[in-house]
């Protein structure tokens, strides 16, 4: 009988460990996060969860050009909130999440535009990604933690989007 390293074993428990280092950050974000913490940490939650539905319900992949469908719907989606949130928040680290989201979404792009990429990059390109949110949304609630801890509360939100005064509105002349 063959021993296994424990390198090979920790890659044949990668899902798992993943899916439940993100279920272990979701509820310490319910707990200890504010409004940006709960919202990324939900939604990179929900990206693990709907891509274990959609291999449940499909038992596989959906294939067109090579690349896998459902999970670019998957990370169109996740595209899309991450970058609200990260555009929004009083936070650094949100920029971080939604900007390797590109890498991925960019991924299947690249796949399906060119069929004869390299399997291994496309699947590098793809899944490494949620690799580096998850340590950035780590250390994100780690520093607000503690920054809420020293300073007190702080505010989630940038208020940059507030409207323009209106078009009749004066703006008084500073001398």
């Amino acid at each position: 009988m063959t021993e296994l390293s424990w390198s090979s074993m920790l890659w044949s428990i990668k899902d798992e460990v993943q899916f439940a280092a993100y279920l272990v950050l979701f509820l310490y974000s319910m707990v200890r996060g504010a409004a940006p913490e709960r919202l990324l940490s939900g939604v990179l939650f929900a990206m693990l969860a709907f891509d274990k539905v959609h291999h449940a319900l499909l038992g596989g992949s959906i294939l067109w050009h090579h690349a896998n469908v459902g999970h670019f719907v998957i990370d169109l989606l996740v595209m899309a909130c991450t970058f609200v949130v990260a555009l929004h928040a009083n936070r650094v680290y949100p920029l971080w999440v939604a900007g390797v989201e590109i890498i991925s979404v960019f991924g299947h792009i690249y796949r399906l535009g060119l069929e004869e990429i390299n399997r291994f990059a496309y699947d590098m390109m793809v899944v490494m990604p949620s690799y580096v949110q998850l340590v950035a949304m780590t250390l994100g609630i780690v520093f607000h933690t503690s920054r809420r801890r020293r300073l007190g509360s702080y505010p989630s939100w940038r208020h940059s989007w507030r409207p323009m005064p209106t078009a009749g509105a004066r703006i008084s002349p500073t001398i």
